[in-house]
C-alpha cells in the first residue's frame, strides 16, 4: 500500500495527479477508478471501512462509486459527504492540469477547486475525527462519478445504492466550490435536442430538396423570440431563469440539401418551477411554431432533466449546519447559487442536502484552475465541526 499523506495539502496533490476527466469528454471508460483506488488504500490504512457500490448498465471493469464510512457509535445518526471525482477537460490549459504546484499561497491545477479540493479536505477532516474524543455521529463520505455531464453517479446511489445500505443520513454536505459559505438553493436545467427534418437532394437542383437547415434558422428565431426573451421569472436565492440556444450541427456534405440539423437548448430551472411543466411549455411553443409554419418538421429526444435545489426542503439541517459555522466564527448565511449540483439530486430524493466546500466558482473549469491553500484548512476545520454537531 502506497504511505499515506502527510498533510491535506499532500492528498490534494496525490488526487490531482490522476487524470479523471469525465468519461463523456475524454473517451476513457470510468476515468475515475485509479484515484478512487488510492483513495481507497488511504481510507483502509486510517481504519475506515471501504465500499465499491456498482454503476449498474456499465460495460466490464464496472465503474462504481466510492463509499467509505466511520461508525463510531452503533445508534448514532449518520451525516453524508459527497464528493465528484471527476473534472472537465484540460483543453488549452495554461498550467500542468496532473502536476499540481504551489505559488503565492495557491495550488493550481485541474480539479483543485472543482471539486478535489472538497474530496480531499472531507477526507482529511474524517480521519482527523476519527482520532478525536468527541465523535457524536456516524459519518459517511461518498466519491461518486460522472458529475460534471450525467450526474450518473448520485442517480445510481440515491436510485439503486442507498436503499441496500443499513443507515439513512440525517443529512447531505455536498462540496462544490462556495468559499466555505453554505448553499441551501440553486437552480436545476432542462438540456433538450431539438432536430429539424428536411429532404436530401443534390444541391445542383435546389428545389428537389428541402433544407433542414434553413428549417431550424427560422425555427431558433421564432424560439428565442417567443420563448427565450420571455422568459424571466426571478428567485430571491438563485436570480433568473433562462433560455438559450447553444449548439447546431447540419448538413452531411456541402453538395447536398441537408435533410437534418440539430441544436441542443438549455433552460435553467429556479426552486419552485417543476421541470415537467417547464418542458410542456416549451414543447407547447415547438408546436405552435410548426403549426403556423408548415416547412418547419420538428422532432425531439427525451431532454436531460436536473431538478433544482428549493430552500424549503432543507430548513431544519441547514439551521445546523449554520450553527456550526457560527461557533466557529465564519459566515453563517444562506445563500443561493444560479449552478446545479448533485444536492439537488439528494433533495428530490427526501434527504436534506447544502453545497459547501474550499474554491471560488469562479476558478472552477479555468484555464488555470486553482485553490487558496487557507481555503483547503479551512475547509477542513468547517467539515470536522460539522461532523461534531448533534443532529439528533
Amino acid at each position: 500500500m502506497a504511505k499515506v499523506p502527510n498533510s491535506v495539502l499532500d492528498l490534494l496533490i496525490e488526487m490531482i495527479s490522476f487524470d479523471t476527466v469525465n468519461e463523456q469528454i475524454s473517451e476513457r471508460h470510468f476515468p475515475e477508478k485509479k484515484m478512487m483506488e488510492q483513495i481507497e488504500s488511504y481510507a483502509l490504512q486510517w481504519g475506515f471501512q471501504v465500499s465499491r457500490l456498482p454503476i449498474a448498465n456499465t460495460s466490464a471493469n464496472s465503474a462504481f462509486n466510492l463509499l467509505i464510512t466511520y461508525e463510531a457509535y452503533k445508534d448514532a445518526p449518520w451525516l453524508l459527504f459527497e464528493s465528484h471525482a471527476d473534472t472537465v477537460d484540460v483543453k488549452n490549459m495554461t498550467v500542468n492540469p496532473f502536476i499540481a504546484e504551489v505559488i503565492d499561497g495557491k495550488l493550481y491545477g485541474r480539479g483543485a477547486c472543482d471539486t478535489k479540493g472538497s474530496g480531499a479536505s472531507m477526507l482529511w477532516a474524517l480521519q482527523k475525527y476519527s482520532q478525536g474524543v468527541d465523535k457524536p455521529n456516524n459519518i459517511a463520505l461518498l466519491f461518486v462519478t460522472d458529475e460534471e455531464i450525467s450526474k450518473t453517479g448520485a442517480n445510481s446511489f440515491v436510485g439503486a445504492q442507498l436503499p441496500q445500505l443499513p443507515w439513512k443520513p440525517v443529512g447531505v454536505i455536498v462540496g462544490e466550490p462556495t468559499m466555505c459559505k453554505v448553499i441551501v438553493a440553486h437552480n436545476g436545467v432542462l438540456r433538450w435536442k431539438i432536430r429539424t427534418k428536411g429532404v436530401a437532394a443534390h444541391s445542383s437542383n435546389p428545389a428537389n430538396g428541402r433544407s433542414a437547415i434553413s428549417a431550424m434558422a427560422k425555427l431558433i428565431l421564432e424560439f428565442e423570440r417567443i420563448y427565450c426573451a420571455e422568459t424571466h421569472a426571478i428567485h430571491p436565492l438563485t436570480g433568473r431563469s433562462a433560455c438559450s440556444v447553444n449548439t447546431i450541427n447540419g448538413g452531411s456534405a456541402v453538395n447536398i440539401i441537408p435533410s437534418n440539423c440539430e441544436i441542443e437548448i438549455d433552460r435553467r430551472i429556479l426552486p419552485g418551477e417543476d421541470p415537467l411543466d417547464v418542458r410542456k411549455s416549451i414543447q407547447a411553443v415547438l408546436d405552435s411554431i410548426c403549426l403556423a409554419d408548415s416547412s418547419i418538421e420538428v422532432e425531439t429526444s427525451e431532454p436531460f432533466i436536473d431538478f433544482p435545489l428549493d430552500p424549503l426542503s432543507n430548513v431544519e439541517f441547514a439551521a445546523q449546519i449554520s450553527k456550526s459555522l457560527d461557533s466557529l466564527g465564519f459566515a453563517d448565511e444562506l445563500l443561493g447559487v444560479a449552478y446545479g449540483t448533485d444536492a439537488s439530486t439528494y433533495s428530490f430524493a427526501g434527504l436534506s442536502a447544502v453545497v459547501i466546500g474550499p474554491g471560488s466558482i469562479d476558478q472552477a473549469h479555468t484555464k488555470d484552475e486553482w485553490i487558496e491553500l487557507q481555503e483547503l484548512d479551512k475547509a477542513v476545520v468547517i467539515y470536522e465541526q460539522f461532523m461534531k454537531a448533534n443532529y439528533r
